[in-house]
This record gives structure tokens, sequence and C-alpha cells, in this order.
């Protein structure tokens, strides 16, 4: 999966860049050296490791962390691929495994996006299947806009030139 979102942001990036468009990244650290591949291609990028981190921002991020320590966040892509992504790849039908992997988590966390359709149903489902308690955040995107304003008004003042992206990486990485 890492690989194909790369690949995947890569052919975004080459067909943006051929509309003469600004690009900055939403994505945290989801496939390794996301940052590095950000800093080759000379993309803003926001802060965070993870999705849940950009959608709470660091500060209540860090408190929900420290509030209750063995805390599993949902927002809706896993959600709504929680088959595809947790339940067949972990084995998590294999009770043993499903305990061994989440006995040390006390609580599922639904990170409620203003965007989000229904989806408490199938979050009670997950919630229920892991044996954790479930608690909801409804999160706005005001962190998301204070760094994107900054990022934009930053790529504004320094206006760097647009680092071409190596031909071999041109190749190799948007065929699928």
């Amino acid at each position: 999966m890492p690989l194909q979102l790369e690949r995947r942001l890569l052919k975004e990036v080459l067909s943006w860049r051929k509309k003469g468009e600004r690009i900055v990244c939403l994505y945290g650290e989801c496939f390794p050296d996301m940052s590095d591949f950000c800093k080759r291609l000379g993309l803003a990028r926001v802060s965070g490791m993870h999705c849940d981190e950009i959608l709470l921002g660091h500060q209540r991020f860090e408190e929900v962390m420290h509030e209750v320590t063995g805390t599993y966040f949902l927002e809706r892509d896993l959600i709504v691929n929680f088959e595809r992504y947790c339940r067949r790849p972990l084995e998590l039908d294999d009770i043993e495994i499903r305990e061994a992997l989440f006995r040390h988590y006390e609580r599922l966390l639904y990170l409620r996006q203003p965007s989000d359709p229904d989806l408490m149903p199938r979050v009670r489902k997950i919630a229920d299947f892991l044996g954790l308690r479930l608690e909801t955040s409804n999160v706005d995107y005001s962190f998301l806009d204070s760094q994107l304003a900054e990022l934009i008004q930053a790529s504004e003042i320094e206006s760097p030139d647009t680092p071409a992206v190596p031909e071999q990486e041109r190749e190799c990485k948007t065929e699928t």
C-alpha cells in the first residue's frame, strides 16, 4: 500500500505541476521517506506524523495521548477500509492475534470530521469487535486551516523554484 500511495502522489504532483499549480502535501508519514519524497519534489507539507495528529493539531493530539495511553484512533478512511487495511492483513479474526495486538488498548477514538457520512454503526461494530470502549471526538479543520495559511504565506514570501523531478524517478514511479 505505501508504494502505491507514493506512485499515486508522484503521478498527481506531475499532473498538477504541468498546470503550474503550487502543491501542499496533506499526508503524514504514510510511507517510508515521505519527508524525503516531499523535499525532493519541493512540496510544502503540513506537520504531523499521522492523520490523527494533523486533524487534532499537535497540542490536542498530545493531550489525547496522555489522557489514555492505550488509544486506538479511527478516522473515515480506516473505518471504511477496516477489512482491507486491518482485519484481513493482521488476521484479526484469530482471537489470539487480536487479543495480542489490542491488549494494551483501552479505547477506540473516532475522529469524526465535518464531511463524514454517518459512520457510527460501522464504528460501533469495530469497537465491539476489538473489545474497546468507544469515544468520539468531533474534529474541525482549524488546525489544518492555520497550517495551510502559514504554508501558503511562506511560499508567497520565499517563492522558491520548484525542483525538477529526476528523470529516472518520473519513469519508474509513474508506471502502474
